[in-house]
């Protein structure tokens, strides 16, 4: 289960940026992730709370951004590719619509902490 793997990364990344920010705690963030990456959200919800549990994001609210893909071509060709359930249980090959040439995806390989949020300070006096 790579979503334990990730969970665990995107944990140390979250107490890393609030310790930079002075931040006792996390009270929310939250994660991008893009389709392709076949990362369940769900998944990697309950693994980030798990491993979260005797921290200071413990009572964090998680929010999973899912991204879909987009790709272009060297034809100028931009959009959504096909989606999976177009390939028919075949190997997807995202191919342009317009010339056939093999797409670059622009979007939905993304896997990443998008923002945390954290307390607002009081200036001690």
């Amino acid at each position: 289960m790579h979503e334990l793997a990730i969970a665990n990364g995107v944990l140390e990344r979250a107490l890393e940026a609030a310790t930079e920010r002075g931040a006792d705690t996390i009270t929310a963030l939250t994660l991008e992730v893009g389709t392709i990456t076949h990362v369940n959200p769900t998944q990697l919800s309950n693994c980030l709370s798990l491993l979260a549990a005797d921290t200071p994001m413990a009572d964090a609210m998680i929010e999973i951004e899912r991204i879909e893909p987009a790709g272009r071509c060297s034809c100028g060709w931009s959009g959504e590719p096909r989606t999976l359930e177009d390939f028919g249980g075949t190997t997807p090959d995202p191919r342009c619509p317009d010339c056939g040439a093999q797409l670059e995806f622009t979007a939905g390989r993304e896997c990443r902490l998008a923002s945390i949020t954290v307390p607002d300070s009081t200036p001690t006096p």
